[in-house]
């Protein structure tokens, strides 16, 4: 049963309802515009516009409160970044998104105590067992396949002491002694070049030790167990055969092959990586690298594949044909003959003498009466008909110079009109990811006949063969054997031409939070006409680049064809007379054609609003 329709007081409380949550979420309130919207649809359930901007304000909630869960982990506020993204996974518990994002938070990072004494209220009592499915727990699906947990890279366990440092030597006792200073045994490769330096820092850790040995002499280490390293010369050929590379894929199932090979680009440009590879078929990008190598570009694909967003972008086309026509005027006629009267009478009483006898007979006319007046007793009476006197408009003259004036036309007087009103409209709604492009087609696909070619022979050709002969069998009678005629069959060559609308967009939103939309329509009909039996197409398009703010309509195209048709009729030289100009008839028609198309971007899930990503720390590069 469908919703019942609601009441003229019911609706205009809805819309006050849709106004003011349309205020509230231009304020960012979007707690109190969904709320608004809830009421008008629950006073409305008919109106579609108000379940869509249910949708569209959850989906900012969602991604307002993700945003604000990043900006929470990257403070060190582990615990309030999980409350955030579970009221988030609350309100779009299908996203993947949000799943995602909670799976990530859940498995790295350590929760900062007084931040979780804070906000402990925040986290509800589902995120233990959210945190357990996600993270692989006990909670587990039944059909799901799970690959077996690798070990990682071989890492160093030095001490956490800090210690001072005033040594002076060669770069192999150096840092011998600074290694087994942390417990940490080194060994040399032959590559290490015997050069003297002197060493002086004051209360440093292990690594800011050894990354500090390592500018100074030139060389770079790679762990062999918990307790040992290798240390070798820092340059290409020996990073290629010493450090130990990782292998990595990274999922991207909702990318493009355009945004799989950009990412690609980036991780050889920014990190200097030889060994990547991208499985379009997969969705996927295959790394090879060290370990540290590896943790920075994890943070910086992060940061760059949450950053799409997207947009529906709303197309309405309304198109308003008129055509009105009328007649007016009447119609004379347009010859006339002349008849003497006297002649024609005698005539008529010639050709029906016994009825005239009988007449005289029975005393209907009398004996010495006139041709004209028999006549005219005779067609009054019933008996003798005549086509000239039917169209007999008038006499002039008298006796026998009498004259009949006829005309052969039927007078008539025309008054009308005509009118016909066609309004068609399209509404097209799009939703495009943040700087993808999306195409729309509706019509037809029309043939064409470019070109066609015969497969038998011409007709002089045949005529020359038709004596030829072939063991006594005519030739072109083989020929119509194996072609199934004489003369061939015609086969066309056809081609299909687009016949409707084309819409081509690509939104991109700014930081601003204004759309930029790149659009290219194409509008393709038939004309009616046609060129050498081929029909002429009429192809009417537009490209241009716009920026409007989310919400906003702009109006694309606004195409008015109009023409007119008139036609007068008179009579010839009576028309071109000074108070005889106005024409007799006079026919008109109106064709009005009117194309407005109106374009509306919403945005349903928005990009990050940082200006910059975290700073990530980046190993010491090769050198070359």
């Amino acid at each position: 049963m469908g919703a019942t329709s609601p009441s003229k007081r019911q609706r205009r409380q809805a819309e006050d309802a849709y106004l003011a949550g349309a205020k509230k979420l231009k304020r960012d309130d979007l707690i109190g515009a969904e709320q608004n919207f809830r009421d008008a649809q629950k006073l409305d359930p008919t109106n579609r516009t108000y379940a869509q901007a249910i949708a569209v304000t959850r989906e900012h909630r969602v991604t307002e409160l993700m945003q604000q869960a990043g900006k929470a982990q990257m403070a060190g506020q582990r615990v309030l970044a999980e409350g955030l993204l579970a009221e988030a996974r609350e309100i779009a518990p299908d996203d993947p998104n949000v799943a995602q994002r909670m799976a990530a938070l859940l498995g790295t990072g350590t929760a900062n105590t007084a931040d979780s004494a804070r906000v402990g209220s925040v986290v509800p009592e589902s995120l233990a067992k959210l945190a357990q499915e996600l993270s692989g727990g006990s909670v587990r699906e039944p059909w799901v396949i799970r690959a077996p947990q690798l070990l990682g890279a071989v890492r160093l366990q030095p001490s956490d002491e800090v210690k001072s440092f005033h040594m002076r030597g060669v770069v192999q006792d150096v840092m011998l002694n600074v290694a087994r200073a942390y417990g940490i045994r080194a060994v040399f490769d032959e590559s290490v070049e015997r050069k003297q330096l002197r060493f002086d820092m004051e209360n440093v850790r292990y690594e800011q030790a050894i990354a500090t040995l390592g500018m100074m002499g030139h060389v770079f280490t790679v762990p062999v167990d918990a307790k040992s390293m290798l240390v070798a010369k820092n340059d290409p050929s020996n990073r290629e055969r010493l450090e130990r590379q990782m292998e990595e894929t990274i999922y991207l199932p909702e990318a493009t092959v355009e945004q799989i090979t950009e990412l690609a680009n980036v991780m050889r440009t920014l990190f200097e990586l030889q060994k990547v590879s991208t499985i379009n078929e997969q969705g996927s990008i295959v790394v090879r690298a060290p370990e540290a190598i590896l943790l920075p570009m994890n943070r910086t694909l992060r940061n760059l594949m949450d950053n799409s967003g997207e947009v529906m972008v709303e197309v309405k086309m309304y198109e308003v044909d008129t055509t009105n026509s009328h007649t007016a005027g009447a119609t004379i006629p347009t010859s006339a003959g002349v008849y003497n009267v006297d002649a024609a009478a005698a005539a008529l009483v010639s050709a029906n003498q016994s009825l005239v006898a009988e007449a005289i007979a029975q005393g209907l006319v009398s004996a010495s009466a006139s041709n004209l007046v028999v006549a005219g007793e005779l067609i009054a009476s019933g008996l003798v008909t005549s086509s000239l006197l039917s169209s007999t408009v008038g006499v002039v003259g008298g006796g026998a110079m009498m004259t009949g004036i006829t005309e052969t036309g039927n007078v008539a007087f025309n008054l009308g009109m005509n009118s016909t009103d066609t309004r068609a409209l399209d509404d097209v709604q799009l939703r495009v990811s943040d700087r993808q492009e999306a195409t729309f087609r509706e019509g037809s696909k029309y043939p064409i006949m470019s070109s066609s070619y015969n497969t038998g022979l011409s007709s002089s050709t045949s005529s020359a063969l038709s004596s030829a002969k072939i063991n006594g069998v005519s030739v072109a009678s083989l020929l119509a054997q194996y072609t199934g005629s004489s003369t061939g069959t015609t086969i066309p060559q056809v081609t299909y031409e687009d016949l409707g609308v084309t819409l081509t967009t690509t939104p991109w939103i700014e930081k601003s939070g204004r759309i930029n939309l790149k659009l290219d329509m194409k509008i393709e009909a038939l004309s009616g006409s046609t060129n050498d039996g081929n029909p002429i197409l009429e192809s009417r398009q537009f490209k241009s680049v716009i920026t409007v703010a989310e919400g906003e309509s702009a109006l694309l195209v606004s195409n008015v064809t109009k023409s007119e048709v008139a036609a007068m009729s008179g009579i010839p030289g009576l028309s071109d007379l000074p108070g005889f100009e106005v024409p007799n008839a006079q026919n008109g028609e109106k064709d009005t054609v009117q194309l407005v198309v109106v374009v509306t971007p919403h945005v349903v899930r928005r990009r990050s609003n940082l200006l910059a990503g975290p700073q990530i720390m980046m190993p010491m590069q090769s050198q070359k």
